[in-house]
């Protein structure tokens, strides 16, 4: 199976992020992909109020990805935001296309630093899988990469691959983190570990 990984820089506008999906998805079925994966945040970045543009699952902006996903016959996995509890928003994972449809919100919050996600961000609770193309993929969001455990869940469960959809911040030593972090997940669970963060993540 060939895979895609977009690291797109999404903007404040979800229309505007849309339009980068079906870019980047048409080329990367036209490179023979079956699957293409974008970072966490696609439909909004964040830094933008996620209260404005929060929509359900089954809400416009999704359905517009899953359109695209059946249009061009790939397989499609975003970041977007879905309604959480107590005016929060849930940092969800979409996956969508032909015979796929599943969602993760995301368990582990950054609550570090200074900084606080759980203010603004309701947690998922339960890991997913989803299957294609023979291959059970798992799904994991950002912070999550620093928790063996929902990996090795996502492998008991039977994925061979897990798929880490990030927002990654630039800086001294980030990069290091990551590509450490992505291969001890990998060790953990006895996977393949598939990461995607934005372009901007490359900087040392």
């Amino acid at each position: 199976m060939r895979l895609a990984l977009a690291q797109i820089i999404s903007g404040g506008k979800p229309a505007e992020n849309l339009a980068l999906v079906r870019r980047y998805s048409e080329d990367a079925k036209a490179q023979g992909a079956e699957l293409v994966i974008f970072p966490e945040a696609t439909m909004c970045a964040f830094g933008n109020p996620l209260a404005d543009v929060v929509e359900p699952i089954d809400g416009p902006w999704a359905t517009a990805v899953r359109a695209m996903a059946s249009e061009t016959g790939i397989t499609i996995v975003a970041g977007m935001f879905t309604p959480g509890n107590g005016g929060r928003v849930r940092n969800t994972l979409l996956a969508t296309g032909p015979d796929v449809e599943a969602s993760y919100d995301k368990i582990h919050l950054f609550d570090a630093f200074g900084y606080s996600e759980s203010d603004s961000v309701d947690p998922g609770t339960e890991p997913v899988v989803f299957r294609m193309g023979g291959i059970t993929f798992g799904l994991a969001t950002c912070y999550d990469v620093r928790f063996p455990a929902l990996f090795t869940a996502n492998a008991a469960a039977g994925a061979q691959v897990n798929i880490v959809c990030a927002s990654w911040g630039a800086g001294e030593g980030k990069l290091e983190q990551w590509e450490l972090l992505c291969r001890a997940r990998a060790l953990d669970s006895t996977t393949f570990v598939v990461a995607c963060g934005p372009g901007l993540m490359q900087s040392r």
